[in-house]
């Protein structure tokens, strides 16, 4: 490997992801080679940085309230909600039972006049 490859395979070689015979080449190298062995400390310590950042956890404190806040079940429909769904339904009603009572004579009547005609027409074939 040129010393530019073996540059580049640091971080693979550090996360021991190569084969045994280019790590064996690597780490050669390195025993040789004070800029890449400098360049590998330095991956390790950004490693292990990126690791503990990672590995943090949040306030005990701040668990808590997401997990209480979790707890709390929060009704589906709100009161406010059910009850204007209470009062739209009750207009609708009221509304329904007033054009019921205004056009229902009429229809009847146009029924009841078909009724007749009907009975009329057959009367009168006999």
């Amino acid at each position: 490997m040129t010393h530019e490859e073996i540059k580049e395979s640091l971080s693979a070689y550090s996360d021991g992801q190569l084969g045994p015979e280019q790590a064996g080449e690597i780490a050669a190298h390195l025993s040789g080679c004070t800029g890449c062995s400098a360049a590998l400390r330095e991956l390790g310590g950004l490693s292990a940085g990126v690791k503990q950042a990672l590995s943090a956890s949040a306030p005990a404190a701040m668990k808590e309230r997401v997990l209480a806040g979790a707890r709390v079940k929060k009704p589906l429909l709100r009161p406010a909600a059910l009850l204007a769904g209470a009062l739209a339904a009750l207009i609708f009603a009221l509304l329904a039972g007033v054009a019921a009572k205004r056009f229902m004579p009429a229809m009847f009547a146009q029924v009841q006049g078909m009724i007749n005609g009907a009975a009329g027409a057959l009367g009168g074939g006999k």
